[in-house]
């Protein structure tokens, strides 16, 4: 049996994709080298070249240094041809963000805001996208839509969240939540945008286990070039992992999870302070503070040592704490090493390179990442 033969529209497709694709991931590149590089002959380059500058995705910004003969035109894409809106919503603050067609964040603001499933909260994110878009000038005909990361638990078909203890909701259409926005909405896992972020900037194509730390905790597994979701799209769940048979109560309602243990709450809501007022009294060495914190290490080591143990992988952590943790990197490290029975090192242990923004970022480059493919 002989597969589907592929029509000269969809290989007319293809080569505009792997021309478009090239110049992106090079940012620099001459016509000749394209041809090479790809094996297309110079008609064919040169009729792509003219329908990507037609439509305003690449242009030509001078010439390269000439090895002999005529020198090279240097094309290269542009940056902002189009427009991505990202927004974390959690229970007290919405953040939003603009980047362009690399992730770059051109405009960023985080707002106090507490969720709520009524027809208002919508209406507000609506107002917050259309402001961040006539504040900075954005052509609305350039805006690809808006990614939305929520801390909750997804049905398969994305059209309900099924469960987000953190900001109080069971089985909440999402159609009432994108409702009063308008543009094309992708809505996600605030774990999983975070590891897209990751995945997005994983150019040597590793295996790592994703970890995000907030008043929620959450995960995802980044397989190469790809998130692994599992079967019911809650591969990665590492917060409701069973650390303490009988323990703490958990906001799944279960007993003992990670989660109980970790979450930033631990060490903000539970001692009526900011998060940020918390790291401020260890750096002068306050004792009570310290107590929590060598308890909270405690956990946080024994959570991540089981997840390495698990997918033999690095291990990034990402979310609200990774933004504190520096100070602190060592100290977790060798409490790593001291946990790990095959090796005496912790160096597997790292933060993810986009700490307080990775969320937002990653559901939006989840709208550039299929822009690309459609090109």
């Amino acid at each position: 049996m002989t597969g589907k033969k592929i029509t000269s529209i969809e290989v007319k497709k293809m080569n505009k994709n792997r021309i478009y694709r090239l110049i992106y991931n090079n940012r620099e590149i001459a016509r000749q080298e394209i041809a090479a590089r790809l094996s297309l002959s110079l008609p064919t380059v040169n009729q792509n070249l003219k329908e990507l500058t037609e439509e305003e995705l690449i242009e030509y910004v001078g010439n390269f240094q000439s090895t002999g003969g005529r020198k090279a035109q240097v094309i290269t894409p542009v940056h902002n041809a189009r427009i991505t809106i990202g927004l974390e919503i959690r229970k007290n603050h919405v953040s939003i963000l603009a980047i362009d067609l690399y992730g770059t964040v051109l405009d960023y603001e985080k707002y106090v805001k507490t969720f709520s499933e009524e027809e208002e909260y919508s209406r507000y994110l609506g107002y917050l996208v259309h402001n961040i878009i006539e504040h900075n000038h954005f052509d609305k005909s350039k805006i690809l839509g808006v990614g939305i990361a929520v801390p909750g638990v997804f049905d398969q078909e994305k059209e309900y969240i099924i469960k987000a203890p953190s900001i109080g909701v069971n089985r909440y259409p999402i159609s009432k939540l994108t409702h009063a926005i308008d543009y094309p909405c992708i809505v996600d896992n605030d774990a999983n945008a975070g590891a897209f972020t990751e995945l997005w900037n994983n150019s040597k194509g590793e295996d790592k286990a994703y970890l995000s730390v907030g008043k929620g905790v959450g995960g995802c597994i980044i397989k190469k070039d790809e998130l692994y979701k599992g079967h019911h799209h809650r591969a990665g769940e590492f917060g409701h992992m069973t650390i303490s048979p009988g323990g703490r109560l958990c906001n799944c309602g279960q007993k003992g999870c990670l989660e109980a243990y970790i979450s930033t709450a631990r060490i903000s809501d539970d001692l009526g302070c900011q998060i940020e007022d918390f790291f401020s009294e260890l750096t002068v060495g306050n004792k009570k503070y310290l107590k929590i914190w060598d308890e909270y290490l405690e956990y946080l080591c024994m959570g991540i040592n089981n997840i390495y143990m698990v997918y033999d992988s690095d291990v990034v952590l990402g979310g609200v704490l990774a933004q504190y943790l520096d100070p602190y990197l060592d100290e977790i490290k060798k409490r790593l090493a001291e946990r790990n029975f095959f090796e005496k090192s912790g160096e597997y242990f790292k933060l993810t390179g986009y700490q307080s923004r990775a969320t937002a970022i990653g559901a939006a480059l989840q709208l550039v990442n299929k822009f690309i493919e459609s090109i």
